[in-house]
Formats: structure tokens, sequence, C-alpha cells
């Protein structure tokens, strides 16, 4: 990541850099049709306004969302000038901006926080591109980006997947590693921030839980001036999903956590989507209100089709109280859901007119049966059974489904049955539990979780005592997928290592594709290559028991 010094001459608008910077222009204007905003203008503004830096994401053939935040104050409201700031923004092929392809002016918004969200359009498919943004004298750090392949291309992904940053628990470590491991794309899968409050063992939150937007913005602001975290966005495109800390922990829907805070959550919850958004490098409109949809789908090309859920927004409240619980009537009752009637009639839509090689379900919890002993956590998918069952039998109508999960604050990698707690049935997809950033697993000694769960016959490997995150490499016939974790959190810098790899061969799929089959997936210890395009391999057995403590 590059600074350019002030007052750096904009470079002179050229015809692709016009051409390419329609699109954003006209998403400008429909923004500010849709808010009702006075034109934006260009102030002097007291400091450097690119804190937060700078970020590029949800990306398409032909373009991409471009992002920063105009904040000179970032802990204490932003410290902007009231109205709406002008921002010139500018893409490239090479990081010296000697040949701009698309350029443009967006406002910073006030009513949104002075964020900048641009959609840019133009671009080549399948091109690695820079980008900066200009304002009141000052250019923002360089953030590179790229476009997604052409409709049907099989182009190779290297996809980077992580969650579960709290600041309290640790320094982000994990994303600096994560910064340099040459990702196309970047999914994260939620808890980008939390919103409790006080001291960690680490870093400090402050005396306020947030429950406003200023108060939001300013927990934002604290978690995105880490120069790693920054890094990391500026290293590549991001696709972000949200899970409950986003919020307040463990809500479901409309109910928070303390049911005496209900009659004030909906407004708590519009606050929190609002800062959300005007936080995120994400092609969707500004909320509303407390309802807010950010369930969609991306197309890598024809080889990988990006499913994105929202587990939160449209749950049922969880039965039988939170966490790890004994089933108590009812919580396998049908009309009990976790995605809500649209979010599912939308994702059997995104899989049955997928024709990718790979689809991948990109969510916030664990989605695999997790069995401690009689009990299971109400939380995730085991407290929605029938809504899983539904789900379930959608994705595995797909030839190479996999799962992509977070929130739980480990790293693990376990195989999806026909019916997924018997491993007599056959293989049908893979689960990765991609691991958290800094968030620690909680009271429960690591070396004893892990051992819990190894004894399940489906999971294969465990890691609750290392922060880390996964790197996925996709090709037409193959996943390898490393389980990757920083040697510490708690110090500044850290070494990282490769702690698993999950191999998975995939079922030819024509360019029509045909019917479809099971996946074979194989997992080993660090370091064992990837089968590449080898032949399926058996599926592998365990004699080990399910745990029944």
């Amino acid at each position: 990541m590059s600074v350019v010094c002030h007052h750096d001459p904009v470079t002179p608008l050229t015809r692709r850099g016009f051409l390419g910077g329609a699109a954003a222009v006209l998403a400008a204007a429909r923004l500010r049709t849709v808010l009702d905003l006075p034109a934006a203008t260009a102030a002097p503004l007291p400091s450097d306004p690119f804190t937060l830096g700078v970020a590029s994401g949800d990306p398409e053939p032909t373009g991409v969302v471009l992002w920063t935040r105009l904040a000179p104050d970032p802990l204490n409201g932003g410290g902007m000038p009231g109205g709406d700031e002008a921002v010139t923004w500018q893409v490239a092929t090479d990081a010296a901006f000697a040949d701009v392809v698309a350029s443009g002016v967006e406002p910073a918004v006030a009513a949104l926080g002075h964020s900048v969200h641009v959609e840019v359009g133009g671009l080549q498919p399948d091109h690695w591109y820079h980008y900066r943004f200009l304002a009141g004298g000052y250019t923002s750090p360089v953030g590179r980006t790229r476009t997604f392949p052409a409709p049907g291309a099989r182009t190779p992904l290297r996809l980077g997947a992580a969650s579960c940053q709290n600041w309290r628990s640790g320094y982000y470590t994990a994303h600096a590693a994560l910064a340099t491991e040459g990702c196309d794309l970047i999914a994260f899968l939620g808890d980008y921030i939390y919103e409790s409050k006080g001291n960690g063992p680490v870093r400090d939150h402050g005396p306020i839980e947030p429950t406003t937007v200023e108060e939001y913005r300013n927990r934002y602001g604290l978690y995105k001036g880490d120069a790693n975290l920054q890094a990391a966005h500026a290293a590549c495109p991001w696709v972000v999903i949200w899970d409950d800390h986003e919020v307040e922990n463990n809500y479901a829907g409309a109910v928070p956590q303390d049911p005496a805070d209900l009659p004030t959550f909906l407004a708590r919850r519009a606050a929190a989507y609002q800062v959300w958004f005007e936080h995120q490098p994400v092609r969707l409109p500004p909320p509303g209100g407390p309802d807010y949809t950010i369930y969609r789908h991306l197309d890598w090309g024809g080889l990988a089709r990006i499913h994105l859920l929202d587990t939160r927004q449209y749950r049922s409240d969880q039965a039988c109280g939170d966490s790890l619980q004994q089933p108590c009537a009812g919580y396998d009752d049908p009309d009990r859901t976790l995605v809500g009637p649209d979010q599912a009639a939308w994702l059997q839509g995104a899989l049955g007119s997928s024709s990718a090689v790979w689809d991948l379900l990109a969510q916030q919890i664990v989605f695999g049966p997790m069995p401690i002993g009689s009990a299971v956590n109400m939380d995730q998918w085991d407290g929605y059974p029938a809504d899983r069952q539904r789900v379930w039998a959608q994705l595995k109508e797909r030839p190479n489904p996999v799962v992509l999960s977070g929130d739980i604050h480990f790293g693990a990698s376990l195989r999806l049955h026909d019916t997924l707690d018997d491993t007599s049935t056959p293989q049908q997809a893979t689960e990765l539990v991609v691991g958290s950033i800094s968030s620690t697993f909680g009271d429960i000694d690591p070396a004893l979780a892990k051992a819990f769960l190894e004894a399940i016959p489906w999971w294969d490997h465990v890691n609750a005592a290392d922060r880390g995150y996964m790197v996925i490499d996709l090709t037409d016939t193959a996943l390898h997928a490393e389980l990757r974790v920083v040697s510490t959190a708690t110090a500044t810098t850290a070494t990282v290592r490769t702690d698993h790899v999950t191999d998975v061969v995939a079922v030819p799929v024509p360019v029509d594709p045909g019917p479809t089959t099971s996946t074979t997936t194989t997992t080993a210890p660090a370091g064992t290559p990837s089968p590449g395009a080898a032949a399926p391999v058996a599926q592998p057995t365990t004699a080990s028991p399910a745990f029944t403590g």
C-alpha cells in the first residue's frame, strides 16, 4: 500500500476514463435522487480525511465497488464539516496512475457518515487495477482491485476467508498475513466489529456499548483505523456479510439478547445496519430502516457461484435458550426458520440456476451437526434442524457444494453426508470453518474442544487454540484449502503457518451441465500436496464414535 503526497495533481480524464466512469456517475445520481441531497462541494479539510483507508468489493466482470469514508477524527463522529464533500476517484492499470482508465467525482454523503461508494463500470474482465481518492487537497492510500472473469470462464480462483475480529481480544496479525497471500478475493463472514464495551486482554473498546448511529460510527472508526485491516482491504476486493456482533450478541430477527431492550431494539438495528453499509464496499443501496436485504450471489465466471447468506435478520428466536442446551419441545418445529421464506426462495433460485463447477455457501454459523453429548448449540444450524434440512436438500443437488462458516472462533474441516449425521451415507459436500482473526474460543480449554469435536465421525480437524483464516484455491478439477494460523495475536507481529489442508476432487461439470453426483473429500495434515486433477479417491472412514458424555 502506497501513499501519494498531498496536492498531487489529478490525472486528466481520458476517453476510456469517461466511458468507464459513466456507470458511477449514474449510480451517484440515483443515490442523490433517493436521498434528496444537495450538490457536493470541494471544501478545504482540517486534516487528512483518509484515516480509515480504502476498500473495494462485490466485483463483476466489468466493474467493482470502490469505498472510502472521509473521517479526519474517526473516534469522535468523523470530524468532517457539515454538508457533502466532493471526492475525486481514479482507477488505473498501474500504481503510479500513469494510465488512468476511469475517473470521476462522487459525493461523500454527510447523511451517510461522509462515506463514498463508487460503482465503477466499463472495465475489462479478469483484470487487476489500482484505485485512489482525492479530497480537500489530500490523496488516499492506493488500493488494488480486480474484476471477475467473463461469464463462463473457468479461471482459477484464490479465495481468502475469515471472520470474527474482536478488537479487545487480539491484534490483527492475521490480517497482516492475509494481505500477503495473493488472494483474488476475500470473503468476510461476519463479526466485523464487536459491540461490547470495556477493556480486553489486549485492547480497549471504551466505556460505551454502541446503540446509536454516531456510537456505531465511532466503533467502526476504531476498527478500520487498524493498519493491518487496511492492508488486507487494499490488497484485493472483499465480499462482506454480517453476523450478530455488528448489532448485538445473539440477536434473532427483532428479538434482542436482553428482553428489556425490546422496545428500542429495532431502532438500534436500523442504526447498526446503516453504519455497516457506510463502512463496507457493497453493491447495495443504502438502508432506510431496520430491514435491509444483503443476501446476494456473485459469479466467478463459470467456475464458482458464491451465495452470501444472512442468518440473523430473519431467524426465529433461539429455542431452549442461547448456546449449548438440551433440545426442548418445539425446537424442531418445521415453522421455525433461520433464513426466512423470502431468502429461502431466493437461495433455491440461485442454486437452481447455477451452472458453476463449485457452489460456495458463504454464511456465518456451523452448518453440520455438532452434538456435545445430547446437547446442541441453539445459535447454530443445529438449533434450526427443519430449516437446515430444507437448505441441505437444495444444496446437495449441486455437483460440488462447499459450505463456508465463521462465528465459532475456531478453524475446522468436516464432511457433510447425504444424511448429515450418518457417515455410512455418501458424502455430498465439505464444510470449512474459516477461523477467527482475533476472537478467542472462550472459557473452554481448546484442547478439550478439539478432542470432543474430532471424536464426532464427520469432523476431520479442529483448531480452537490459534487465530487465523482460510485460503482456498479452486480450479475446475479440485479445491485445495489451507487453514492458516498465526503464532500470536497478543503481540503486534507474528509468523504464519499452515495448520491443516483439505483437498476436494471435483465432480466433472461439462460446459452444459449434466446430472449431478456427490463430491469426494480427503483431509490431510499440513504439507500434504493437492491431488490436482487426479482421479477421485475413496471416501475416508473413521472408527471414532460421536461424543456421548
